[in-house]
């Protein structure tokens, strides 16, 4: 193959040049999907670039990169004999079309259009990322505990230092005083084992559920521009719009001790940092 080549199928299964993908499937995007770690799948396009190949399929159980959170990795196995690993997955927004890229792990085997695969999710690594995503949404749920209900800006769920910024600021001395109770209240809601629940509902639906406390978040922002419906999370009680993936219950974030670790206020942004083995 030549550098960007793409390879579509001679006799006829799948899409070929110049026919129009569809969107792919994501299926950790449901309650039950989202537990998945494998499923099987069909190859509907391959691309070889200089170094890596990309390639689309019409489902898969893999997070697409964004939102906060890192990708996913793992494998593509045709019977027992992996033939793909993951090393990045993306989306584009604008078509649902979800693009996995990485390397052929079989010398002189190429992944075929219109082939089966069984995708297979790194269980290790879904794991602590849906962890450290799904404690982010719990320092969301203390902050509201704590009675600062505040325009959540920017959420950074990767494992190097993640943390979830608002807007506003605060003194030094409150600073210190709202440490201590958002600690005590991310450790109660962990203490409480708060069940997760995942749906996808209308953007009134969504306003309603999300902005009830205090107008949060501009649905027309976390809207699929296909479906014009919303992923709602709510986890420790705190629904928002989220893409990602999570843990079942806030229990699950006892074994590593994740925690509330430090507070920053400069610029008006108020940013709440969090992890794992967090000590008060």
């Amino acid at each position: 193959m030549t550098p960007k080549e793409e390879i579509s199928n001679d006799n006829g299964e799948g899409p070929v040049n110049g026919e129009e993908l569809p969107p792919t499937e994501m299926l950790y995007m449901t309650y039950e999907g989202n537990w998945l770690t494998e499923c099987e799948a069909s190859v509907l396009q391959v691309e070889k670039q200089e170094e890596t190949v990309s390639v689309t399929l019409d489902r898969t159980v893999m997070h697409a990169q964004g939102g906060g959170q890192p990708t996913d990795k793992g494998v593509f196995k045709v019977g027992d004999e992996t033939v793909f690993q993951v090393e990045k997955v993306t989306i584009d927004r604008s078509t649902g079309i979800a693009t996995h890229a990485g390397k052929l792990t079989v010398p002189d085997r190429c992944v075929e259009v219109g082939e089966k695969v069984q995708v297979d999710v790194d269980k290790e690594t879904r794991q602590i990322l849906s962890e450290c995503h799904s404690a982010g949404h719990v320092v969301d749920s203390a902050m509201a505990n704590c009675g600062k209900f505040l325009k959540p800006s920017k959420a950074y769920h990767f494992l190097e230092g993640p943390y979830v910024e608002y807007e506003g600021s605060l003194e030094a001395d409150e600073k210190t005083s709202l440490l201590g109770k958002l600690q005590d209240a991310f450790y109660e809601l962990v203490e409480e084992d708060c069940p997760t629940k995942i749906e996808i509902m209308s953007v009134k639906e969504a306003d309603a559920l999300c902005n009830r406390q205090a107008q949060n978040f501009d649905m027309d922002i976390f809207k699929d521009p296909r479906t014009g419906q919303i992923r709602v999370v709510t986890i420790a009680g705190f629904p928002c719009p989220c893409g990602g993936t999570h843990i079942r219950s806030t229990a699950d974030l006892r074994d590593r001790h994740w925690g509330i670790t430090k507070i920053q206020s400069k610029k008006g942004v108020i940013r709440v940092k969090y992890g794992q083995n967090a000590k008060k």
